[in-house]
């Protein structure tokens, strides 16, 4: 099996060469790490519990500080390794996890997984949501270290993806050593894979724990410092956006505009690198653009603002009239709108919620999110909002009841992953 994943993986990287080779020569970015990816990560000294944590995106890495937290108060000299895949999730680990070590995720090559792990000799490997690489979990537990994943969750698109290959798939699966889904339906999926039946839970979501860790009067206000706003000019902040999102939010703001023209629009890419592509699209659509890192001292009255750093979005949500959630205007199935929920504030997005159809479906049906089929009715949703701050104030109130009636996943991850550390020990 190893040995055909290793061929199969290898007949990709030659075909894909040339293009790896350009990015590599002409994106400093795509260099950085590439001992790491190839399981050169660093060592690990001495023999305390070691848990190694893999974030697959900056939203993750977030994600489980509340986990970390709770492991660390029951295990405090625990050693705690953090790899994911991409710069900025690097980065977000380096702010988010100061004494852990951070590193990328080692490419599911058979060599390069066992060497990442004779390096760091983990006692327990946690994954978020799904993050299964066949090698990796196979050499795992060749090495008799338990793999689990939290947040589990599995769409129905890629359940039909993973069914395809059964015969494959199954054997990873059922090395598995404990699944935490999200749901009763994100269960089925999992155990129709191969999970066996009595190693998956429901545990709920994560996201309703790991929300607010800062004051958010005080966010709000730095947030606005930051960008040069008034502290009662409305702003619409776009979070985590994709393509073409800025383009269709940008002319919505126009029709905006023409009935609120103290409206300001805030911008926040989803991946902070496309921020040179973003500040384009915003010169095109007649804005001039300013960017978070190369304001001085403040943005122009007449530009539209974006967030182009890391770790700030939820901060930025905290000054934010109106959100409107990235991921939905396009086939990515939404991103995370529990903040904005949790904060209290009135939540926009259009129809592709795939990816958080529990959470939005909760959101909507208690009145704190409204989903628009196109920007037209995007544009007189937020403008309605705008004219009525009674309603836009009590559907952020509703959202927040919904965001504190979620929490309790923590708890039973925790469990379960000290259990895993303690029966390695």
């Amino acid at each position: 099996m190893g040995l055909l994943l290793d061929l199969g993986y290898a007949a990709a990287g030659l075909l894909l060469s040339p293009y790896l080779i350009y990015r590599c020569a002409t994106e400093p970015r795509f260099r950085r790490g590439l001992g790491e990816r190839f399981g050169g990560v660093p060592r690990r000294e001495g023999d305390r519990p070691c848990l190694w944590l893999h974030c697959s995106s900056v939203g993750e890495v977030h994600l489980v500080k509340p986990l970390v937290g709770e492991v660390r108060a029951r295990i405090p000299d625990v050693d705690l390794h953090v790899s994911m895949y991409t710069p900025s999730g690097r980065e977000a680990a380096r702010q988010a996890y100061p004494d852990a070590r951070v590193h990328y995720f080692p490419l599911d090559f058979s060599l390069a997984v066992s060497r990442a792990l004779r390096r760091v000799r983990p006692d327990a490997i946690v994954l978020v949501e799904l993050e299964v690489w066949p090698n990796f979990v196979r050499a795992a537990a060749r090495r008799r270290v338990p793999v689990a994943i939290v947040n589990g969750r599995i769409s129905h698109r890629s359940h039909r993806r993973y069914r395809r290959a059964g015969w494959f798939f199954r054997r990873v699966f059922r090395r598995l050593a404990w699944v935490g889904a999200q749901t009763p339906a994100y269960a089925e999926r999992l155990q129709a894979l191969g999970v066996p039946a009595d190693r998956v839970a429901v545990m709920g979501n994560l996201k309703y724990d790991a929300l607010i860790d800062f004051d958010p009067e005080s966010a709000a206000r730095d947030a606005r410092g930051a960008f040069g706003l008034e502290p009662d000019e409305p702003l619409l902040v776009a979070g985590s956006t994709h393509d073409p999102e800025e383009r269709i939010l940008c002319e919505t703001y126009k029709r905006i505009q023409r009935t609120h023209p103290r409206l300001r629009l805030l911008l926040a890419p989803r991946h902070v690198e496309r921020a040179d592509e973003v500040e384009r699209l915003v010169r095109a659509a007649g804005f001039p653009p300013a960017r978070r890192s190369r304001l001085a001292p403040a943005a122009p009255s007449d530009a539209v603002l974006i967030l182009d750093t890391v770790g700030e979005l939820a901060r930025t949500y905290a000054a934010a009239t109106v959100v409107f959630i990235g991921g939905t205007y396009c086939a990515r199935g939404g991103q995370n709108m529990l903040e904005p929920a949790a904060l209290g504030k009135p939540i926009v997005s259009g129809p592709s919620l795939e990816n958080f159809r529990q959470i939005a479906d909760r959101l909507i049906e208690a009145g704190a999110m409204r989903v628009l089929d196109n920007p037209i009715d995007l544009a007189m949703a937020i403008g309605e909002l705008l004219r009525n701050p009674e309603r836009a104030v009590e559907a952020g109130l509703k959202g927040r009841q919904v965001a504190e009636a979620g929490r309790g996943a923590v708890r039973a991850a925790a469990d379960r992953v000290c259990s895993l550390l303690d029966q390695r020990s």
